[in-house]
C-alpha cells in the first residue's frame, strides 16, 4: 500500500517475500524462504536523489534497513549519467541462516547510458560491492566478508 504524504514522497507498507540460496558445504545447497512486514518512504526530493528506504521485520526475530538511492545527471540530452549507491543493515536475524548484524553489504556504482530513444538504452555500468558474510551457526560455518568491483554492459527496453 502506497499513500502520498507530500509532493514527491510516498509512505508504504506491505510485505516482501526473500528466497536465498545458502551453500551449506561445497555440496549441499538450501533454500531459505521468509515473509517480511516492510514500511518505508519512496520519493525524491525536487532535482536531487530519487530515494527508497525501508524497514523490515520478519520470523526469527529479523529486523533490517535497506536504502536504494541514485540521481540522474544529463551530460547531454541523450548521454546520461547515474551514480547510485544501495545498502543493507541487518539489526538482529536469529534464523537458521543468519546474517552478521550491521551492514549486511553496499554498493556504490555509476551508470552511463545513451537514449537512442525513450525505449531503447544502451549502458555501461561500473560499481564497488561490499557483503559481509554469514554468522557461524550450527547449521553453517562462518564465511569470511567479499568486497571487489563489478561491471556490466546491456541494453535497456522500455515498453
Amino acid at each position: 500500500y502506497s499513500r502520498m504524504i507530500s509532493d514527491f514522497w510516498d509512505a508504504q507498507i506491505g510485505a516482501r517475500y526473500r528466497s536465498e540460496k545458502v551453500e551449506l558445504d561445497h555440496q549441499r545447497k538450501d533454500t531459505e524462504e521468509n515473509v517480511d512486514a516492510v514500511i518505508g518512504l519512496h520519493g525524491m526530493a525536487p532535482y536531487f536523489f530519487e530515494t527508497d528506504a525501508y524497514l523490515y521485520a520478519g520470523e526469527d526475530s529479523y529486523a533490517g534497513f535497506s536504502l536504494e538511492t541514485e540521481r540522474d545527471l544529463l551530460i547531454t540530452q541523450k548521454l546520461i549519467v547515474q551514480p547510485y549507491l544501495d545498502l543493507n543493515v541487518i539489526f538482529s536475524d536469529d534464523s537458521k541462516y543468519a546474517k552478521k548484524a550491521g551492514l549486511s553489504n553496499v554498493t556504490a556504482g555509476l551508470e552511463t547510458r545513451y537514449e537512442i530513444s525513450k525505449k531503447v538504452m544502451p549502458y555501461l555500468d561500473i560499481a564497488y560491492e561490499y557483503s559481509k558474510g554469514n554468522d557461524e551457526t550450527p547449521w553453517q560455518v562462518q564465511s569470511d566478508s567479499e568486497k571487489g568491483w563489478l561491471y556490466g554492459a546491456g541494453v535497456r527496453f522500455k515498453f
